[in-house]
C-alpha cells in the first residue's frame, strides 16, 4: 500500500506547489479577459468566473503599446546578441580553453571579474559611446545601441570555457594530425559537442533582454523604437489607465519567452559539474 501511496502523495505534492507558483500567471491569463470594473473581483478567486470574458483587451493594447513594432524589435535585438554572441563568445571561450598565450590567466579572471558588474554601472558611458558613434537615432542606429554593447558576455565567454574543458582532448587531437586546423576543430568539433550548453545561453540571452528595459529606455528615444516593455511600461503612465489592457500586453510579451524556452528545453542541460573554474 505504500508504494501507491508515497508516489501519489508526491505527486500531489508537486501539483500543488506548482498551482501555487502558477496562481499569478493563471490570474494575469484569465484577467486579461475580463471586463475592467470586474478584473480585482474576487481577488485570486476571481479565475473560477467565467462570465462576460472577451478578447477587447488584447486588441485595445495591442494598438495603445504598438506591440506589433515593439515585438519586431525586441524580436530583432534578441536575435541580434544572440546570432552575434554565440559566434563572439564561443570563439572567445575555445581560446581560453584550448589555446595557450601570453597572459591568458590574468586576461580571463578579468573577464571572470566583468561578471559582477551590472548594466546600471555602465549605462553613462555606454551611453555616452552610443551617442558618439550616432546610434541613437532612427530605427537601424537604435537597434545597433540595443544589440552591440551586449553581444560579448563575460558570464557567457566563462560558461562555454568549462564546457569546451569538458571534451575529451582525444578527438581534437586527432583531427589535428588529420590536418585539421585550430578553426575547423573548433566549428566542427568542439561546438557541435557544447549544443546543450548553447542551448542554455540561448535561453539565458532571451529572459534577460526580452525583459530589458533600463538600456532601451536611455537610447530608444523615439516611438518607432521602442522595445516591448517600453510599450508595456507606457501603458501604466499614458491615459486612459486600463489594467485589462497592462494585464493583455503582459500576456502578449510573455508569449515569445515561454515558446522560445518550450523549444530549447530539450537541449538545456545544467551542467554544475562543469561549471568550476579549471
Amino acid at each position: 500500500m505504500s508504494r501507491v501511496f508515497k508516489p501519489l502523495a508526491g505527486w500531489i505534492s508537486s501539483a500543488l506547489v506548482a498551482v501555487f507558483f502558477l496562481l499569478p500567471l493563471i490570474w494575469m491569463v484569465h484577467a486579461s479577459f475580463r471586463p475592467e470594473n470586474r478584473i480585482f473581483a474576487g481577488g485570486f478567486g476571481g479565475i473560477l468566473d467565467f462570465g462576460d470574458l472577451h478578447a477587447g483587451n488584447y486588441a485595445a493594447a495591442w494598438r495603445r503599446a504598438s506591440m506589433g513594432r515593439a515585438m519586431f524589435v525586441s524580436l530583432t535585438q534578441a536575435a541580434g546578441i544572440i546570432g552575434i554572441g554565440l559566434l563572439v563568445n564561443s570563439l572567445a571561450a575555445y581560446a581560453f580553453a584550448r589555446m595557450d598565450f601570453r597572459g591568458k590567466n590574468p586576461l580571463f579572471a578579468l573577464v571572470v571579474a566583468l561578471i559582477i558588474l551590472p548594466v546600471e554601472v555602465l549605462a553613462v558611458p555606454l551611453f555616452l559611446t552610443a551617442r558618439d558613434l550616432g546610434l541613437t537615432g532612427g530605427l537601424l542606429p537604435t537597434l545597433g545601441a540595443l544589440i552591440l554593447p551586449f553581444s560579448a558576455k563575460a558570464f557567457n565567454i566563462y560558461f562555454l570555457r568549462q564546457h569546451f574543458l569538458s571534451l575529451p582532448m582525444e578527438l581534437e587531437e586527432a583531427a589535428r594530425v588529420d590536418g585539421a586546423s585550430t578553426f575547423r576543430i573548433y566549428w566542427k568539433i568542439a561546438l557541435p559537442s557544447i549544443r546543450p550548453a548553447l542551448a542554455t545561453v540561448i535561453v539565458l540571452d532571451v529572459l534577460t533582454h526580452w525583459s530589458d528595459f533600463i538600456w532601451p529606455l536611455i537610447v530608444c528615444t523615439r516611438e518607432e523604437t521602442r522595445t516591448v516593455q517600453i510599450g508595456l511600461a507606457n501603458l501604466f503612465t499614458e491615459p486612459p489607465i486600463q489594467y485589462g489592457h497592462i494585464l493583455a500586453a503582459a500576456v502578449i510579451a510573455t508569449l515569445p519567452v515561454l515558446l522560445i524556452f518550450r523549444l530549447a528545453q530539450t537541449h538545456m542541460v545544467a551542467s554544475h559539474n562543469n561549471v568550476g573554474i579549471k
